[in-house]
């Protein structure tokens, strides 16, 4: 008879197996949190490879975003490859690195993306006939506020030719777009934009800026700018602005050839061409009504 109070006691626990059950589902919460957890972290180490890439930070290895961003390489290279899937990275093959990718710029100029798209058709023809009469690849490219966006790419058809991945992001600091947009651009502007060190890209990468605001001077007295392999060893670059109704410089039509292709008379002759194209493109927008062009990056530097 005494021992029958702890024999009931053990019969409950038989018939009412409540503990083990309570500990699977508590079990279960802690892992739903763990991987929701897990998500946050992804999402945040995410952004935070996202910021790394800045106008100075043009292209980087999966080494240099995980010393940048203190993540462990393994961890870096994972989320790296996931965001290249999805179109927010590019991976250049021969270089190794990273750069934004389609997804990255069409969400980075999505407020402006109609009239970008309005741009590239009333520029793109143009733009083809001056491939074709030239027969070097030439590039259209925006001015972001932080570097310029080759929006459109015509290919020269010779087999020793340049390519460019259409919405590459270019720096400021080198390419013959962008210097050819700076140097029609108010000197406090320029100087401000240029506040940062200067990537050396190549063996020929201007990295003083006194040095880069000189030759900007000489670019706006001549109307257009040369990339001589600062942006790409082995590139040629010339640019010449294009310039909206309100003369302000909003883009840059460039011929980009092998460096050794280059003489002065041929870019004597590619700076003549290029000027037309840019005064026909510049025309254009002029006698467009104001509200069917917005984008202003002078306002978004």
């Amino acid at each position: 008879m005494i021992l029958l109070p702890k024999a009931l006691s053990l019969d409950r626990h038989k018939r009412h197996p409540l503990k083990p059950a309570r500990a699977k589902h508590v079990q279960s919460r802690q892992v739903k949190k763990s991987i929701k957890k897990d998500k946050l972290n992804a999402i945040e180490k995410s952004l935070e490879i996202l910021i790394t890439f800045t106008n100075t930070n043009h292209e980087l290895s999966t080494g240099e975003i995980s010393k940048l961003t203190g993540f462990h390489k393994a961890t870096t290279s994972r989320i790296l490859s996931t965001l290249v899937e999805y179109g927010l990275f590019a991976h250049n093959d021969e270089s190794r690195k990273y750069s934004l990718g389609p997804l990255a710029y069409r969400l980075g100029v999505s407020g402006v993306s109609q009239s970008i798209q309005h741009f590239v058709e009333v520029s793109s023809p143009y733009i083809d006939r001056l491939r074709d009469s030239t027969n070097e690849s030439i590039s259209l490219e925006v001015w972001s506020g932080t570097g310029t966006i080759a929006c459109y790419f015509a290919e020269s058809r010779d087999p020793l030719r340049v390519s460019m991945a259409q919405a590459e992001i270019l720096p400021l600091h080198a390419p013959a777009g962008a210097k050819a947009i700076l140097s029609f651009m108010h000197c406090e502007q320029v100087i401000k934009m240029l506040d940062y060190e200067f990537e050396a890209l190549t063996e020929n990468t201007l990295t003083s800026k006194s040095e880069l605001l000189r030759r900007l001077e000489a670019f706006n007295r001549q109307g257009y700018a040369t990339d001589n392999q600062e942006l790409h060893l082995g590139i040629y670059a010339i640019g010449v602005p294009v310039f909206d109704r309100l003369s302000k410089p909003v883009a840059a039509v460039c011929m980009v050839m092998p460096a050794t292709r280059m003489t002065p008379e041929k870019e004597a002759e590619a700076v003549k061409c290029l000027k037309r194209t840019a005064n026909a493109i510049s025309s254009e927008l002029k006698s467009l009504p104001s509200a069917s062009f917005r984008f202003d990056p002078m306002q978004r530097s």
